[in-house]
């Protein structure tokens, strides 16, 4: 069975899309590797705002992570599309893991996460939280959820994180990596030396 075509490509981008530097990043929002990159993933980009240097998240869920993909679903339906709100709401999610992780969640419903994730919402942004509901289940909200595991696997990836620059793989940073390491790579794409 073919993947059928999304109505736009996998990630959230932030930056430029032209970039001559891009990085990819596939993340799952349960991951704790994942969240361990996250803040200098967001460092990264900051830093190197003002060159050509692109960042796009592709939220994956991994399937030992139960909860992620409602988690996946909210983030989506609160960003609605908007790249800041996606990268917000990351962030705070990612700072509150330990309240949907798998231990937490091992007597609970899918409702009590469905209740949790709208808790998160509205407490981060102040949403109608029925509104937030009824979109979490909309067509293409569950389209923009599915997309980057599918696309994962056209890459090979199969956890979290992994990272690619300028779809190149064999990338060397990983969850313990600094801002200087990520500089002493991207620089050099930059015909720079890294101080």
């Amino acid at each position: 069975m073919t993947t059928p075509i999304p109505m736009r490509p996998s990630g959230v981008l932030r930056g430029d899309k032209a970039a001559d530097i891009t990085i990819d990043v596939f993340v799952d929002i349960q991951c704790p590797h994942s969240r361990a990159m996250w803040p200098t993933l967001l460092s990264v980009i900051q830093h190197y705002k003002s060159r050509s240097v692109s960042l796009k998240v592709h939220l994956m869920t991994l399937s030992n992570h139960r909860q992620a993909w409602d988690m996946s679903l909210g983030l989506f339906a609160l960003a609605d599309g908007d790249a800041d709100k996606f990268y917000d709401f990351a962030t705070y999610l990612y700072e509150r893991q330990d309240e949907f992780y798998n231990a937490e969640f091992m007597h609970k419903t899918h409702d009590d996460l469905r209740q949790l994730i709208a808790d998160k919402a509205e407490e981060h942004l102040g949403i109608n939280r029925c509104q937030f509901l009824s979109r979490m289940d909309d067509g293409d909200i569950y389209t923009l959820a599915r997309t980057p595991i599918r696309y994962a696997a056209t890459k090979s990836v199969w956890a979290t994180p992994t990272v690619f620059i300028n779809n190149g793989g064999n990338v060397l940073v990983n969850h313990l990596s600094t801002l200087t390491d990520w500089q002493q790579m991207i620089d050099p794409l930059f015909g720079e030396e890294t101080i």
